[in-house]
């Protein structure tokens, strides 16, 4: 069973993050096309915003706790806040994380795996650490089971293009959803036209969800593999599979991989808040 996240917008969980610094404003005025934008850009303390708000209203929402601590998002567009609803597609940085990329260049920039001078030392034993962290956080048995590779598309087409070719043959059966992304469809289809794997798609229930009881008769020895996706990217919606595996959304929850029984998972590093090309 291959499970995707692809394109779909994360949850934050809750994280200390650093203080963002001083108090500044600048603005501009910049054209897109034939409209005019004013932006005006604010960088506050984050532990002082935070703080301001509990006092006055009290309790405050995960999304008003984490505001202060995206840099990006510290700036006004013609007289309002800015507000960003793109996170499916790429999420925006914490400071936490510029931070870390600006240390990586300042400190070790330096190849991983291909020295033996201090630099690249450093930096091998700092991408270790981060697959160390991520098996950790998704509860992987063995951080040697984490893969990192620029976006999930390339993950998907790894997949497929190594285990698919190798080991499908004319006859055997790739069950897919009509409500894939379109990363996760396009890579088994040119699989199919070379080895001759028969694609078979669940329809959806009225309810926007995959259809159980017609997987459930698709399955068969001939079934060599089970693309799903846990939240659609189209509708939003959860699979809900628990019959097959117990699943959680990797953005959206505590995670337990070594339970799933899931063959291969892919996330997004993009729409989890992370750097690009992961």
């Amino acid at each position: 069973m291959m499970m995707t996240t692809e394109g779909v917008a994360p949850k934050l969980a809750f994280v200390n993050f650093p203080d963002t610094g001083l108090t500044r404003r600048s603005s501009r005025i910049f054209q897109v096309g034939h409209r005019r934008f004013s932006s005006s850009v604010i960088t506050a303390s984050a532990s002082s915003v935070i703080n301001q708000h509990d006092e006055k209203l009290g309790p405050s929402s995960l999304g008003h706790i984490s505001r202060p601590h995206f840099p990006i998002l510290h700036q006004e567009v013609n007289g309002s806040k800015l507000v960003y609803l793109d996170n499916a597609a790429t999420s925006q940085k914490p400071i936490a994380v510029l931070k870390a990329l600006q240390k990586y260049y300042e400190a070790y920039n330096s190849n991983v795996h291909r020295g033996i001078h201090f630099l690249s030392a450093k930096a091998t034993d700092e991408y270790g650490s981060a697959r160390i962290k991520v098996a950790s956080f998704i509860n992987a048995s063995d951080s040697r089971e984490i893969v990192f590779t620029r976006n999930a598309t390339e993950a998907i087409n790894l997949v497929a293009f190594s285990w698919g070719l190798s080991n499908l043959k004319p006859g055997d059966e790739v069950i897919l959803t009509i409500a894939e992304h379109h990363s996760a469809i396009v890579p088994w289809q040119f699989v199919a036209q070379k080895t001759g794997v028969i694609l078979k798609f669940v329809s959806l229930t009225e309810n926007e969800v995959p259809h159980t009881e017609q997987l459930r008769e698709m399955l068969s020895t001939k079934t060599k593999l089970l693309v799903v996706h846990h939240v659609s990217n189209m509708l939003g919606r959860p699979t809900l599979l628990s019959w097959i595996v117990f699943v959680s959304t990797i953005p959206h929850a505590f995670l337990s991989y070594h339970v799933w029984h899931v063959r291969r998972n892919v996330m997004p590093g993009n729409s989890l808040v992370v750097l690009m090309l992961t």
